[in-house]
């Protein structure tokens, strides 16, 4: 511990029952006893690295980089210096201030000496004296508090240090969860590249059969355009998968700290749409506001705000203003010595009287503040409620629209095959045919995006659960020189 911290320890716990202006507590909130979309009553704390349930060691890969170089990480712990400068600032602020002062001066004084007259005519002598006075030594200035406001200050940036830890925290709950978000829509996009190329080569195998009809005079050429049209058209989807892919692999790289272009060998790796778990169950909602650093960070800003309130009640009270001069004075330089001694001491006492309402209007001004931080906790609340509700819904329903459009794929490539050998029997018309391949392709890309969406709904649950922040919080750092 420092002599500042100490100096302040022992200051604090003189004048603690001194402070004016409310005692923070955290307000109590109520919330439900389970989410409403949850299966399971039987809640358990989602684990901290959550993205190891995709079992993808690229994706783990990628997460870990992006919250080692990601720049908005980066300049978060750089606002945590600053928050810890300021903190430190308004320690010293509150201590005796010791500055070093070195004068050199002359004083002339006029003087008469004479028999009981000051008149020179009456047989008095006038003369005058100059006096060289140097000085040197250690001017103190200390400015005391009673009223507990610089106590309040530093209860205030405290608070403000946590809240801008738990600033770096929730941005790493949405680092990780933007990383999978995008993992997961590139190797979506793949995917629907895959089946789109897939289509192009059945469709232009029917283009083939049905020129060869033509030719044979089995068919009409109506036939070959229609369903040159149809290849044509799935060919353009597979360039917005294309740049799409690409995109993906660019914002990935950005969110790493890389250039664009750094994570191109992503596009040639195929390891398909991260699978889910299928027993996933949601932490309790009271958990939330212990596991969520966006509240934890509302609820710190609270405090800090609380906090002012006291700090500009304290402008009200009179403040001990002591000076102290301790050092060496001598009438020469060359008879400079320890000898000649000089201290002098002083102190006073300011007190505000009349300034225009300035310091009720602060005290108005930071109890509206803490009103509003107040309402913006409870915001943050309700916000996450929700949003554990919506992500809860969403990878539940999801799950129920997969498992019909997997069953839609199945009836639709057998329609397909049934439409192709019904037309080459001369049975249907070639419009069947082009209605059950258009039909397959999209129940194939929305099947595709329906288990991506899948994949998403899970990150977003984790993401609202408030996890990830906790797998790569750094060693609590001893901030020996601020710390009490």
């Amino acid at each position: 511990m420092s002599v500042r911290s100490l100096i302040t320890l022992i200051l604090g716990g003189l004048l603690s029952g001194c402070m004016v202006g409310p005692d923070y507590r955290q307000p109590d909130i109520k919330t439900p006893s389970k989410y409403g979309a949850a299966n399971d009553h039987h809640n358990r704390p989602p684990i901290d690295d959550w993205w190891t349930v995709f079992n993808d060691p690229l994706l783990s890969r990628l997460i870990k980089e992006a919250t080692a170089f990601n720049l908005d990480v980066k300049e978060a712990a750089q606002n945590i210096l600053m928050s810890r400068a300021d903190r430190a600032r308004t320690i010293a602020e509150g201590l005796p201030s010791v500055g070093e002062r070195a004068n050199v001066s002359q004083r002339r004084n006029d003087f008469i000496t004479g028999s009981g007259t000051q008149n020179p005519a009456a047989g008095g002598y006038f003369g005058y004296g100059l006096i060289d006075l140097i000085q040197a030594g250690f001017d103190v200035q200390w400015e005391i508090d009673p009223a507990g406001g610089l106590f309040r200050r530093i209860e205030s940036r405290d608070a403000l240090v946590e809240a801008e830890q738990d600033e770096r925290r929730a941005i790493k709950v949405s680092l990780t969860g933007e990383v999978a978000r995008l993992y997961i829509d590139l190797r979506a996009n793949q995917e629907r590249r895959k089946i789109t190329e897939f289509n192009i080569k059945t469709q232009e195998d029917t283009l083939g059969l049905t020129l060869a009809r033509a030719r044979g005079g089995l068919g009409s050429m109506q036939e070959v355009a229609q369903q040159e049209a149809q290849v044509e058209t799935t060919k353009s989807d597979l360039t917005t998968f294309i740049i799409a892919a690409r995109q993906d692999v660019h914002a990935l790289a950005v969110l790493l700290g890389r250039t664009p272009d750094s994570l191109l060998y992503l596009l040639d790796t195929g390891t398909g749409i991260p699978k889910t778990p299928t027993d996933i169950l949601p932490d309790l909602p009271s958990e939330l506001l212990r596991r969520r650093p966006d509240i934890m960070q509302a609820e710190r800003q609270l405090a800090a705000a609380t906090a002012d309130v006291g700090n500009q009640t304290a402008q009200l009270y009179p403040k001990l203003n002591l000076t102290m001069f301790l050092g060496l004075q001598n009438m020469k330089l060359s008879d400079f010595s320890p000898v000649g001694k000089s201290w002098s001491m002083a102190g006073g006492v300011t007190t505000p009287i009349f300034n225009w309402g300035r310091i009720q209007a602060n005290i108005d001004h930071s109890v509206a503040s803490q009103e509003e931080a107040l309402l913006v906790y409870q915001e943050t609340i309700l916000t996450a409620f929700k949003e554990v509700e919506d992500a809860l819904i969403a990878y539940r329903e999801e799950q129920h629209r997969r498992e019909a459009l997997d069953r839609a794929v199945t009836a639709n490539q057998l329609a397909f095959k049934l439409s192709e050998e019904r037309y080459l029997r001369g049975l249907t018309t070639f419009l069947n045919v082009l209605e059950s391949q258009r039909t397959l392709f999209q129940a194939e890309t929305s099947l595709i995006a329906s288990q991506a969406r899948i994949s998403t709904s899970l990150v977003a649950l984790y993401k609202a659960l408030g996890g990830g922040w906790r797998a790569f919080e750094p060693v609590p750092e001893k901030d020996v020189a601020t710390s009490p």
